[in-house]
């Protein structure tokens, strides 16, 4: 888990865009020989700089180079450093939370959304949440990890989608303090649009579905889909057949209809390099 050495803080729009701006020139500007010069350009401590690198790793904006002290941007990294520089779009923070979700290297964030409800999408207390996310991560990984660990990583999880964290006028997540419980959370309702599911689509094809043309909508939910997007799966089921229906996504995906058994069919368009580019450069604005 790339977050796993994140030293448990959230991560900022400021050293996101300047992470970016230096690893175009300097690769090696995490490693161990140039932590002071690190230190100075991020204005951080060494346990600052972990935190910037394991989240940057888990978005999947850069990755190693020839040599592990070395890293490269991604072609996500070098789309939005050329359709997004100061990175203000929310069409670029959608794609910094999906390409999150989808990361092998991410957790405990994918498990974040998968384990809060999506039909009536209640309240959880970060307790439950807590509980819930631990068990998630046992049966899929097979490994323990020391509890204090991860309530350090969900926490800096939850506090990107508070006060003037990047994720939080998207309104992907809701947080509220309830007196019995204490800490609680839900999915939020952010405005979906056609693109951000379009991208989220070619994006699970990419990183869940490579040798597969077609998918079930019960196994589209089961991976986690409306989890992702924050929306309700009947909700997301009509939004698919509209879009469906619409010459203009005819080269990404066909809704298919049947008795308990809704499917969908990739087009070729359904690629998350021209989906990107789509969401980057046509994206509405979705800030709440």
């Amino acid at each position: 888990m790339a977050l796993i050495n994140n030293e448990g803080e959230p991560i900022s729009r400021w050293w996101i865009s300047k992470a970016i701006n230096i690893i175009k020139t300097d690769r090696e500007i995490f490693s161990s020989q140039n932590m002071r010069r690190a230190r100075i350009e991020f204005i951080a401590g060494k346990n600052r700089l972990s935190t910037i690198k394991g989240w940057m790793l888990a978005a999947q904006l850069i990755r190693n180079g020839k040599s592990s002290k070395e890293f490269e941007l991604t072609d996500f990294g070098l789309s939005l450093t050329n359709n997004d520089p100061e990175l203000n779009k929310s069409s670029t923070w959608w794609a910094f939370h999906l390409a999150t979700c989808f990361s092998t290297s991410s957790e405990p964030y994918r498990s974040f959304f998968i384990c809060l409800d999506t039909l009536s999408k209640d309240w959880i207390s970060s307790k439950q949440h807590f509980e819930k996310i631990q068990s998630t991560l046992q049966k899929d990984n097979a490994e323990t990890y020391k509890e204090s660990t991860l309530e350090s990583l969900i926490s800096s999880v939850r506090r990107m989608f508070v006060d003037n964290r990047p994720l939080a006028d998207l309104g992907l997540i809701e947080i509220s303090k309830i007196r019995e419980e204490g800490i609680c959370v839900r999915l939020g309702s952010p405005k979906l649009t056609d693109v951000c599911v379009i991208h989220a689509l070619a994006m699970l094809r990419f990183h869940q579905l490579k040798s597969r043309s077609t998918v079930t909508f019960s196994e589209l939910m089961a991976i986690g889909l409306a989890n992702f997007l924050c929306s309700r799966p009947e909700d997301l089921r009509l939004q698919l057949r509209r879009m469906h229906q619409s010459q203009q996504w005819q080269n990404y995906f066909s809704f298919n209809e049947a008795v308990n058994n809704d499917s969908l069919a990739f087009a070729d368009g359904c690629d998350p390099k021209q989906t990107l580019l789509l969401l980057l450069q046509q994206g509405e604005d979705t800030w709440l």
